[in-house]
């Protein structure tokens, strides 16, 4: 499965270099469906982004020489150049909420303490595998959330816009970490432990870290005592759709195997209802609007605008 996986998805990575402007006025303090718990959770994952963007960014770019394959080669370079757009944006959306006292800032530079420490002492090879670790993840809470857009029902459609295309860009390079690592590592039995490796240091260090940070967002918005968030959370992240359970417990079993691919889930058909709507106008926003009519069941739904325009 991995071998056939692996001609999968090289001509999907396209860069974007999109600007949404985020702000205090774009980006509400409780952005995601205006509930404290879910918000800050999220927070807590994308507070680690703009420094954890350039960190796979950098991990690829040292292994463009090494890399035998003309499609992962050219996958990697676009990959990298989509990175520092998600990159950039997700600087603004952090700045939007440390301006509503969420101190985000501080959060991002224990990462980079972190992300510096694990640098010194992990070699480039490492460090790769760290990069198709984390890749995995935010690919599958990218997946949970292009299958559920009903979670983003009471979401500021701005917010919205700039998230579904960082998860359908995410979606489109969810293999380019791997696929680079494998390369790097020469693959078979020393790859495989090495992934292990770094999947369990990964887990052990990060998890624990978001979720600590997480109740510090909440402590500091003065959120910890709201009981109905709370339970709104729980059901969110660990039961219905489950964004964590499935992004780190049930999605991790498949990369356990030493034959994993990240495209043995084939997953396309749900990024082109956004990128068919994106081609067409050039605007995220319509695609965003667009890919919920398809996922409403509209599976042939033009462009907002493009019906009336026609």
């Amino acid at each position: 499965m991995a071998i056939a996986s692996r001609k999968l998805g090289f001509d999907e990575v396209e860069h974007r270099d999109l600007n949404f402007g985020m702000s205090p006025e774009t980006v509400p303090r409780h952005w995601f469906g205006n509930d404290p718990w879910t918000t800050h959770w999220m927070n807590a994952i994308l507070a680690a982004v703009p420094d954890g963007e350039r960190w796979v960014m950098q991990a690829t770019r040292k292994q463009l020489d090494n890399i035998h394959d003309p499609s992962v080669r050219k996958a990697a370079i676009g990959f990298i150049r989509q990175e520092h757009t998600h990159a950039r944006e997700h600087d603004a959306m952090n700045e939007a909420m440390v301006a509503h006292g969420i101190p985000v800032d501080r959060v991002e530079a224990v990462f980079k303490v972190v992300r510096q420490t694990l640098q010194r002492y992990l070699g480039d090879v490492s460090q790769c595998a760290i990069a198709a670790t984390f890749e995995h993840f935010t690919a599958v809470i990218s997946q949970v959330m292009l299958d559920h857009p009903e979670l983003w029902d009471d979401t500021k459609p701005e917010v919205s816009a700039m998230l579904f295309w960082h998860f359908v860009e995410e979606t489109e390079h969810k293999s380019v970490s791997f696929d680079v690592f494998m390369d790097a590592s020469g693959g078979g039995f020393r790859a495989y432990a090495i992934r292990m490796a770094t999947l369990a240091l990964g887990v052990a260090i990060f998890v624990p870290l978001v979720h600590g940070n997480w109740l510090y967002f909440l402590w500091k918005d003065r959120q910890l005592s709201n009981v109905a968030s709370a339970l709104r959370a729980a059901k969110t992240l660990f039961l219905s759709p489950g964004i964590f359970t499935r992004a780190f417990v049930i999605e991790t079993l498949p990369f356990l195997s030493p034959r994993f691919h990240p495209w043995d889930t084939d997953n396309r058909e749900v990024i082109h209802a956004w990128k068919r709507a994106y081609e067409e106008t050039g605007d995220a926003h319509q695609a965003y609007q667009a890919f919920r009519q398809w996922h409403a069941g509209d599976r042939n739904a033009a462009p907002v605008g493009h019906a009336a325009a026609a």
